[in-house]
């Protein structure tokens, strides 16, 4: 099926989303977001995957920035992260230095 969600947000403050379909993707996503942003080491670079059910959620920290999808489970981690990476680079080079301090979903286009 391919990926079905994907997010954008600085520490806990979602810049962005869009769902192919209805779940609780953001839920689970924010969830996800505040496990992550938890603790002192925050805000260093890291690839992750979580699995919830037949889904896994891709997590890609860069930059303070966090790129997440939701993929399904036979979808492999090649494929979400190199996604998560063409998203990253095209929002940065899209919204630029209004990342660091845009309200929550301004980038919701």
């Amino acid at each position: 099926m391919g990926i079905l969600y994907g997010m954008v947000a600085r520490g806990q403050m979602v810049l962005a989303e869009f769902s192919a379909t209805q779940s609780n993707a953001s839920v689970i996503a924010k969830q996800i977001l505040s496990k992550i942003n938890e603790g002192t080491n925050n805000n260093n670079d890291s690839n992750v995957s979580f699995s919830h059910d037949r889904y896994v959620f891709h997590v890609k920290r860069t930059d303070g920035l966090t790129v997440l999808c939701m993929a399904d489970d036979a979808f492999g981690r090649m494929v979400p992260f190199a996604f998560l990476e063409d998203i990253h680079k095209k929002f940065v080079k899209t919204y630029g230095r209004a990342i660091l301090s845009s309200p929550a979903y301004a980038m919701n286009d």
